[in-house]
């Protein structure tokens, strides 16, 4: 649900700005200047909120995309300013799907059978289930 806000809250900003220096009509020499960047900004938000409801209406109906087949689970953690830390998975050597680590901390590292649920949209992991055992 935090996804859909950020977006939702760049949109409203956007757009009131927008709309502010369209009603106003300035004559300062960076009016359209602001136009078309506050047009841009309010088109990309417009854009994640879309994309962002997508998957909030994927996960609310279950409508899942399932795959099975040899997947390659690793772990991804950047050392920075921002601390990612991710579960990649790979099947089959065609499809990724990343996933939160905390949630899927019990997923074992390593290639082996499975079976993967994800959001069709982002490609985002939903569930996994191994198969057969790593030997």
């Amino acid at each position: 649900m935090l996804v859909i806000i950020f977006p939702l809250i760049g949109l409203l900003i956007c757009t009131s700005l927008l709309i502010f220096f369209i009603k106003n009509k300035r004559s300062h020499k960076d009016f359209y200047g602001v136009i078309i960047t506050a047009s841009f900004f309010s088109v990309l938000c417009l854009f994640l909120v879309v994309w962002s409801i997508e998957d909030f209406i994927a996960i609310q109906t279950k409508n899942f995309q399932i795959v099975t087949g040899k997947c390659t689970v690793r772990e991804f953690e950047s050392n920075g300013r921002t601390a990612i830390h991710e579960l990649l998975v790979d099947i089959n050597g065609e499809l990724d799907f990343t996933g939160d680590f905390d949630k899927f901390s019990d997923v074992r590292q390593g290639t082996y059978d499975c079976t993967v649920k994800y959001i069709e949209k982002s490609r985002t992991l939903y569930d996994i289930h191994p198969l057969s055992t790593n030997k």
